[in-house]
């Protein structure tokens, strides 16, 4: 069977979509992967209702289908490529896009936009999605996710590995050798490509530092790192996740003023900020897996070349780009969807914390598929 992954993270580079082929043995294999790029214009509509100074209710309301079609465009783009169309795909599951993450509020609560409603009519595909929801509802962080399937799919009788993902956020999977669930250990460790995007839009109008040029070009400026070295979620205790909620426009533009950075030289904030995305990861290695074999490392900051070199200076370990730096946190979206479509759970409460093992996401069924209705061909593995 074929079914296709969507993730929208932090970054908001775009979605990610890929499609995947699941074999009987329940091998997942990656067929197809593209990234459908926001326009300028709806990217700051996003960004802007992503902080809660600046969000409006009524643009949240319109993002969240204007979004779904989004994701069907994404859903065109990996399949136009191949001999698929829609009634070849089994299911769609989609991260969403998260537009605030608060597991540790008054009342816990975590919410993802990006209408399943949408993308099922327009396609006839079912569609999983909501997936953080139900974690947290169960006393659970919500994230991260990905580690699940990290699980299912790297786990190495010879190596203790540490999967990397530079997002928006850092955030890192520890597999020790012939790993049980139980095992795993993971969590967010602080700003990923989240600051120095910031920081690259506004000073250079690039969105994102091309193989960390400007970060090279730049020196360290040591009074805004030592601060920014005290991020209180950094430094935090384990489970933690986080996303823009934490490092908002808001928080970055403080920091400007503080530290008068508008005088300051532009390619030395950068190299500040990204030397602090270094410091998140190599702290929280430090402290909570100080051994490991193999650093493998994944997302946006994978090609940052700046980043790799002071992984690689700052760790023992072996540190390399994966194989699907790019399109992992899709393929996991469906290794999840998949679990939920059978009935089974899919949270590692060794990283999220929950109380227990539990089905994750929301199934909407496609509206004219008539096999939906009857559990089509998940029906046979429900035992």
């Amino acid at each position: 069977m074929y079914a296709i992954g969507l993730m929208s993270g932090t970054s908001l580079d775009g979605v990610d979509a890929c499609l995947v082929e699941i074999n009987e043995l329940e091998k997942f294999s990656i067929v197809n992967f593209i990234t459908l790029e926001y326009d300028d214009i709806f990217k700051s509509k996003l960004m802007r209702n992503l902080n809660k100074e600046t969000a409006r209710l009524d643009e949240i309301s319109s993002l969240n289908f204007e979004l779904g079609h989004y994701f069907k465009k994404a859903i065109d783009k990996v399949l136009e490529s191949t001999q698929l169309d829609y009634k070849d795909i089994e299911f769609v599951a989609s991260h969403g896009q998260t537009i605030w993450h608060d597991p540790r509020g008054v009342v816990p609560s975590t919410m993802q936009i990006g209408e399943a409603s949408v993308i099922s009519y327009l396609t006839n595909i079912k569609t999983v999605s909501n997936f953080r929801v139900m974690d947290v509802a169960s006393g659970g962080e919500g994230a991260p996710l990905v580690p699940f399937s990290e699980y299912m799919l790297y786990v190495s009788d010879k190596e203790d590995l540490v999967l990397l993902n530079i997002g928006g956020v850092s955030n890192f999977t520890y597999l020790p050798k012939c790993a049980k669930s139980s095992d795993v250990i993971a969590f967010d460790c602080g700003p990923g490509n989240i600051m120095m995007d910031y920081f690259t839009k506004k000073y250079f109008n690039q969105n994102y530092d091309k193989n960390g040029d400007i970060a090279t070009s730049g020196k360290i400026i040591p009074e805004l790192l030592e601060y920014l070295k005290q991020d209180e979620f950094i430094l935090g205790m384990p489970p933690k996740s986080t996303g823009r909620e934490k490092y908002s426009a808001s928080f970055m533009e403080e920091v400007i003023i503080k530290y008068n950075l508008e005088k300051a030289n532009k390619a030395d904030v950068v190299r500040t900020i990204a030397e602090v995305t270094v410091f998140g990861i190599v702290y929280n290695l430090g402290k909570f897996i100080p051994k490991f074999d193999k650093l493998i490392v994944s997302g946006g900051g994978a090609h940052n070349s700046y980043i790799m070199k002071r992984l690689k200076e700052e760790l023992a370990s072996d540190v390399v780009k994966s194989e699907i730096s790019d399109s992992k946190e899709a393929l996991a979206f469906v290794v999840l969807g998949y679990q939920t479509l059978n009935c089974k759970p899919s949270n590692l409460i060794s990283v999220t914390h929950a109380k227990e093992e539990v089905i994750l996401g929301n199934i909407t069924l496609s509206p004219r598929r008539k096999e939906d209705f009857n559990g089509s061909r998940f029906k046979k593995d429900r035992n």
